[in-house]
This record gives C-alpha cells, sequence and structure tokens, in this order.
C-alpha cells in the first residue's frame, strides 16, 4: 500500500482533524488545570454508572460464514477496508447476508442495515472499536455504529463513506448527554458544541444518502424526538453541523489510541453518561410498549420542531462554584 492510497483511505491526521481537535482539546486542557475539582469529580463520579452498555445477551444471532456466501472484495475507493471499517470481516458478511445482501435493491438493503444498527446495537460511551467487534458485542459510540454501518454496506458492494463534524444538538440531547457529567457540560458550555459526531453516507442510484445510526430507536420517545429514518439528514431534527463537514473514506490509524483517552483520564464521566443513556433507552422500551415505533414518529413529526441547544447562553454558575 502506497502513501498515496494511505491518504485516500484517510490514514493520516490531516487538516480537518487537526482543526477539529484543535478547537477542542485545548480547552478541555485549559478548563482541566483551571477547575481540578471538576476533573476529580469526573473520576469519582458515578461510581455505580456502567463502563458501557454491552449487553448480556445480543438481541441477534450472528450466523455462521460459509464460502458460499456473496461478499464485495474490491480495492476501489468507499468499497475497500479502511481503518476499524473491515467489510472482509467474516462475521460482517454472515450479517450482510442475513440481511439481504445482493438479494434486495441497493436502497432496501442500506435501509435494512440502518434498522439493523439503529435498532439492535447499544449506544453509549466507551472506547473505539472495530466493526466487526460493534457487532459482536452489541454496543459502541455513534463512530463505531458508524464502522458497523459503513463496513455491511461495503461487504454489499455499496459505495460508503464517513460524514463527520462538530455537532450542536437539541436541547434535550444536552440534558441526557451533556448534562450527566459537570466536566462535560462546562467543556460544551464553553465551545457551544461537542468535539466529532458522525453519520453516513451510501452511493446510491448515483446520489449520496445520509444516514445516522448514532442512538437507536428507543432513544427518541424518552426525549419526545423524532425516530430517524434512512436517508435523512439528522440537521433537520436532532443534530446538526456546528463547524464544517467532512467526508473521508476512513479514520486517521490513531484515532483508536486518541479515542481511548479520554475514557482512560476521564472513566467516571463515561459512566455517568452511561447511567443515564441507559436509563433513557429502559425509557423508551416502556414507552414503547403501549405504542408502536412507527405510530409514536408519526405523531410525534405533526408537532415536532428542534429546539436547538445554545450553550454560550448557559454557562452554569454551580460549575463555576465547583471548579473554584
Amino acid at each position: 500500500m502506497g502513501l498515496r492510497e494511505w491518504k485516500e483511505k484517510g490514514y493520516f491526521i490531516d487538516l480537518d482533524w487537526t482543526k477539529t481537535f484543535g478547537r477542542s482539546i485545548p480547552s478541555l486542557i485549559f478548563l482541566s488545570i483551571r477547575h481540578p475539582l471538576l476533573v476529580i469529580n469526573a473520576n469519582k463520579g458515578s461510581p455505580d454508572g456502567p463502563q458501557d452498555l454491552r449487553p448480556k445477551k445480543l438481541p441477534y444471532e450472528i450466523p455462521k460464514f460459509t464460502k458460499d456466501m456473496k461478499y464485495c472484495n474490491s480495492n476501489e475507493r468507499y468499497l475497500r477496508p479502511t481503518f476499524l471499517c473491515n467489510p472482509l470481516d467474516p462475521a460482517i458478511i454472515a450479517m450482510a447476508n442475513k440481511l439481504g445482501a445482493y438479494k434486495k435493491s441497493d436502497w432496501d438493503y442500506a435501509e435494512s442495515v440502518f434498522k439493523f444498527v439503529n435498532g439492535s446495537i447499544r449506544i453509549d460511551f466507551s472506547s473505539p472499536k472495530t466493526a466487526g467487534e460493534c457487532l459482536r458485542w452489541g454496543h459502541g459510540t455513534c463512530i463505531d455504529k458508524l464502522n458497523l454501518f459503513i463496513a455491511l454496506c461495503r461487504t454489499a458492494g455499496i459505495k460508503s463513506r464517513y460524514r463527520l463534524y462538530s455537532p450542536q444538538g437539541v436541547e434535550a440531547l444536552y440534558n441526557l448527554y451533556m448534562s450527566a457529567d459537570p466536566l462535560v457540560q462546562k467543556w460544551v458550555d464553553n465551545l457551544n458544541f461537542f468535539v466529532l459526531h458522525g453519520s453516513g453516507e451510501s452511493l446510491i442510484d448515483g446520489k449520496w444518502a445520509i444516514s445516522d445510526v448514532s442512538a437507536d430507536f428507543f432513544h427518541g420517545p424518552p426525549q419526545k424526538i423524532p425516530i430517524p429514518h434512512f436517508g435523512e439528514d439528522p440537521a433537520d431534527l436532532w443534530i446538526k453541523p456546528a463547524k464544517g463537514v467532512w467526508q473521508p473514506e476512513g479514520l486517521p490509524l490513531g484515532f483508536r489510541f486518541l479515542g481511548s483517552l479520554p475514557f482512560l483520564m476521564f472513566s467516571g464521566t463515561g459512566r455517568a453518561i452511561n447511567k443515564n443513556i441507559k436509563a433513557n433507552y429502559e425509557a423508551g422500551l416502556e414507552i414503547l410498549k403501549t405504542i408502536s415505533l412507527e405510530e409514536y414518529d408519526r405523531q410525534i413529526r405533526k408537532t415536532y420542531k428542534p429546539k436547538w441547544h445554545d450553550s454560550a447562553m448557559k454557562a452554569s454558575r454551580v460549575l463555576d462554584s465547583l471548579g473554584k
């Protein structure tokens, strides 16, 4: 593999990644120095919170790979393996065939993948994983779930890429994720956006279809947010770019190491956020016992209007006092 291919696959930390981390990491370092108690609380916080949300039993079965299963083995851009996203993993191939690869139209198959990843893979805050690990373990961050979505599309011969940006979310998401931990809340309040979010883009019938698989279908009802649809831009509903968007073929080689650092440095933060996510997930399950997912989505879309959170207008006096 030559340097040109490495560059195409996004293996280097390029200008887009430098801008993203350059906007956010210095702020976190500054906050850590200025408010050491926030860091101490972040490490000690939520001792009863889960380190991740890996299910005890997967809600799906991964078929055993057999040699007669069809898959795409190409070195063409947006089809080939990239870092943490290997469409040639036997488990990925087996699940792709189970979901209808090479039997359904590209749109119908990609939509099936979208529903599987959103409906069966638990969202959480945990260290970065490969697409295969995300599938075998049943949980992951927005980027982990995106790795899985893209791998399942690529193995079916559907060109797919990442759509990455620093996001700004609706108020409900801020309350769910950011308010779980004082350090994260203060960080986001200073920036007015979070570090990184990702959606997928799949080339179908000559057009790139956007798909956000970052949460799950049980995530929306407790927060009164619509259920995402395949091909729908999340910027119209609940999360949008605060800064520029870039669309790499793959992730840089240092992503797993860099992405693991926050979970090692601020383990209490991850537990606090996962505790909130778990409670929200369980609340969603309860709501959907009384109404179907489709009916909930149909009803909520009649009146829903996104209420975007503006952190810059909501600096917390409580957090300031904690950090003194």
